[in-house]
C-alpha cells in the first residue's frame, strides 16, 4: 500500500498572485495555481445578443436555430487562453493528452479529457476556496466569441477556409494537431483560440433551442449529452462559426475536445467541508453533519416498507461528524491501497466511479491506512449515522418526498436500466440538503454495524457483535430496482463479500 503524502487542508493552489501584473490591461486578472503556472481571463461585459444563427448562414446546422434574444445579466472572467496541458496537469497530477511528443506540449491546450474529467478538474480548483470556477454556459460561450459581432465568424462571413488560417488552427494548415495556444489573432474581446485548435465543452446538456427571449440560460437540467464548441484543428473551417453547436456523452474524452474556464471570483465557495489530500493531489472531501434527533426506519403502512424498516424508532446523533461527500472513488482507493480492485474500469474516467468489488474487511483496512496517516479518526458510519446523513433532516420515502412513482429519483441516483448496466462517476446527481451525493444508487455503501433487528433502544453507536457477523449495506445501486434506494431500505452481507455494486464512503472526526 502507498504512503499519503499530503494531510489534511493544504492548498492545491498557491495563493493568488498579486492582480497588478506588470503589463498587463486592467480587464485581465492572473491567477496562480502553482509555482510558476498561472492562468488568464479576461472580463466580459453583461450584454445581449442574438444566440443561434440565422436561416441564411451558409452550412447552418438545424439545431442552431431557431435565433432567440439572450440576455445575460452578470458579467464573469473568461480563460484568456484553453486549458493547457501543464495547467492540468498541475492540478489532476496526470496528463491525458494525445499531443504530447512536441517539445512545447506543455503550452498545448488539454485534449482526450472527458467532460466528466474537466468536472473534476474544475472541483479541484474549487476547493481552493478563491471563488467558483466553473464550465462556460453555452450562452456565455457563444456571447464571448462573437465578441459584439453577428457573423458567421467573429472576424466576417466568409467559410473560405484560406480566410481563416489566419485566426484559428483547423483542418488542413493545423497539420492534424493541435497548436500553442495564443499562437493566433485574439477575437476583439481578447480571447484566443475560441475557434479551432481544440472543441471547448460547456455546462449545458444538449436541447434544441427554443424561440422564445430568455435571460441567463443555463440548459436542460438533466439530458444524456452536453455541448461543446468551437471547432478543432480537424475540423473544416465551417465548424468553427460561432453558432455551431456540437454534443457528445459525458465520460468519453477525443484528441479534438478541451475546455476554458469561468471563474468568478466573488462567489463564497467555502461550505464548511474539510479536505484531505491523497497521493498524487487526489483530493479526499468530508461534509460537515450536525448533531440532531430523527425517526429511523419507515412507517408500516409507507410504500415498499419492509418488515426490517420497523418499528420506526427516535434515534440521537448526539455529536457532529464529517462523511464524505462521495462514495470512495477508484482513485482514492488506488492513491491509498496502491491497487484497484474495481470491476468497471475500462472509462477514461473510470478514477472517479465509485471503487467496487471491496468486502467490509477490506474497506475496514483501507480505513486503517487512514487512521495511520491522517488526522483525527475515520471509521465507517454506523447505520443510523448513514440514514440521518442520508435523509438530511426529511422523514419521507427520500430526502426530495415520498416520490411515488419515481419521477424525480433519476435526478438524484444511478440505477437499473437508467444506470446502463454498471456504475457511473461520482457527483454527476443531485445532492441531497447537507451537499451528499449518490446517497441512493450507484453502489450500496458498507456500515460498521453488524445487522440486527430494530427495537424500541435503537443506538447510533456501532455493533459489538463478532466481527464475523454480516454487515449493514445501505443505499441501494445501479443494479437494483428503485424501491430499493429509499432512505430507510436497509440489506446485509457477509463480511468478506465483494460484489461490483458494493463500496462505501467514510466517516471522519476531528481529534
Amino acid at each position: 500500500m502507498k504512503t499519503i503524502v499530503n494531510h489534511i487542508l493544504p492548498a492545491i493552489l498557491c495563493p493568488f498572485c498579486s492582480f497588478a501584473v506588470e503589463g498587463k490591461p486592467a480587464n485581465i486578472k492572473t491567477l496562480c495555481i502553482a509555482d510558476g503556472v498561472q492562468m488568464d481571463f479576461v472580463w466580459i461585459e453583461p450584454g445581449s445578443y442574438s444566440m443561434g444563427t440565422p436561416d441564411s448562414e451558409n452550412s447552418r446546422g438545424k439545431d442552431e436555430g431557431p435565433q432567440r434574444k439572450v440576455i445575460l445579466e452578470s458579467g464573469y472572467y473568461l480563460g484568456k487562453y484553453e486549458v493547457t496541458q501543464k495547467q492540468f496537469e498541475t492540478v489532476m497530477g496526470y496528463n491525458p493528452s494525445t499531443f504530447q511528443q512536441q517539445e512545447n506540449h506543455s503550452d498545448l491546450p488539454v485534449e482526450t479529457v472527458s467532460w466528466l474529467e474537466c468536472q473534476e478538474f474544475l472541483r479541484r480548483l474549487n476547493l481552493a476556496r478563491n471563488g467558483l470556477f466553473r464550465f462556460p454556459t453555452e450562452a456565455e460561450w457563444e456571447y464571448a466569441c462573437r465578441a459584439g459581432t453577428n457573423t458567421a465568424f467573429w472576424w466576417g462571413n466568409t467559410t473560405e477556409n484560406w480566410k481563416a488560417y489566419d485566426y484559428a488552427w483547423v483542418n488542413s494548415r493545423s497539420f492534424a494537431m493541435t497548436h500553442s495556444v495564443g499562437s493566433k489573432t485574439p477575437n476583439a474581446w481578447g480571447l484566443h483560440d475560441m475557434s479551432g485548435n481544440v472543441w471547448e465543452w460547456c455546462s449545458d446538456w444538449y436541447a434544441p433551442y427554443s424561440a422564445d427571449a430568455v435571460e441567463n440560460p443555463k440548459g436542460p437540467s438533466h439530458g444524456y449529452e452536453k455541448v461543446f464548441r468551437g471547432g478543432s484543428f480537424y475540423d473544416f473551417a465551417v465548424s468553427a462559426r460561432s453558432g455551431n453547436r456540437h454534443r457528445h456523452e459525458i465520460d468519453r474524452g477525443y484528441p479534438a475536445i478541451g475546455l476554458r474556464v469561468v471563474w468568478e471570483p466573488d462567489v463564497a465557495n467555502n461550505d464548511n467541508a474539510r479536505v484531505f489530500y491523497l497521493e498524487g493531489n487526489v483530493p479526499l472531501e468530508m461534509v460537515p453533519i450536525p448533531a440532531g434527533q430523527f425517526l429511523m426506519g419507515s412507517p408500516e403502512k409507507q410504500e415498499d416498507s419492509q418488515k426490517d424498516e420497523h418499528p420506526q424508532q427516535e434515534v440521537t446523533i448526539s455529536k457532529p461528524f464529517y462523511i464524505g461527500r462521495f462514495e470512495v472513488t477508484q482513485a482514492q482507493w488506488s492513491a491509498v491501497m496502491g491497487f484497484n480492485p474495481s470491476t468497471f474500469t475500462q472509462s477514461v474516467s473510470s478514477g472517479l466511479h465509485p471503487v467496487e468489488g471491496v468486502s467490509w474487511s477490506d474497506a475496514m483496512n483501507f480505513i486503517e491506512v487512514l487512521n495511520e496517516q491522517l488526522s483525527g479518526t475515520f471509521n465507517l458510519p454506523t447505520e443510523a449515522e448513514w440514514e440521518y446523513a442520508c435523509r438530511a433532516g426529511s422523514n419521507s420515502r427520500f430526502p426530495w418526498g415520498n416520490d411515488p412513482h419515481f419521477k424525480d429519483l433519476l435526478k438524484h441516483a444511478w440505477f437499473n436500466s437508467r444506470a446502463e448496466g454498471r456504475t457511473h462517476p461520482v457527483g454527476q446527481k443531485q445532492p441531497n440538503k447537507w451537499g451528499l451525493h449518490d446517497m441512493h444508487g450507484n453502489v450500496w455503501e458498507w456500515c460498521s454495524d453488524a445487522f440486527s433487528t430494530y427495537t424500541d433502544s435503537v443506538e447510533a453507536g456501532p455493533s459489538t457483535k463478532a466481527s464475523t457477523a454480516p454487515r449493514i449495506i445501505r443505499g441501494g445501486s445501479w443494479f437494483n430496482e428503485p424501491e430499493a434506494l429509499r432512505s430507510a431500505n436497509r440489506h446485509r452481507h457477509p463480511v468478506d463479500s465483494r460484489q461490483t455494486n458494493l463500496g462505501f464512503r467514510v466517516l471522519w472526526r476531528p481529534d
